[in-house]
């Protein structure tokens, strides 16, 4: 069984057509990665200050304890819990018991005077 000339024709055809769809897919996907080559970058190479720049840090008044002295509110902020290896919660839980034996301290000596 001998294909016609007609019929190699045609496969030639489609096979080049073929040929030319992959090369043109392969030139596309090589276009495209190269442009976001440029455009992105790894995270591993951001400098400190990218980072700062793409992040963001939730800021809550409960994380200040707030003095007012002299007309001017200073908010203190000291990362307790870090510094002596303590969960958050018990060093809250200290500072409230810490506040609240000065405030009847301070109760029980205002009614002295």
């Amino acid at each position: 069984m001998h294909t016609s000339d007609y019929e190699r024709t045609i496969e030639h055809q489609f096979d080049s057509f073929c040929k030319i769809v992959l090369r043109n897919h392969a030139r596309n996907i090589y276009t495209e990665t190269k442009r976001r080559n440029e455009r992105l970058i790894s995270l591993e190479l951001l400098t400190p200050a990218q980072w700062n720049q793409l992040s963001i840090l939730d800021d809550y008044d409960s994380d200040y304890i707030c003095f007012f002295t002299h007309n001017f509110d200073i908010q203190v902020n000291a990362d307790i819990a870090t510094l002596m290896n303590l969960a958050e919660s018990t060093v809250h839980y200290h500072k409230n018991n810490a506040l609240n034996e000065l405030k009847k301290f301070l109760e029980e000596h205002l009614n002295e005077n």
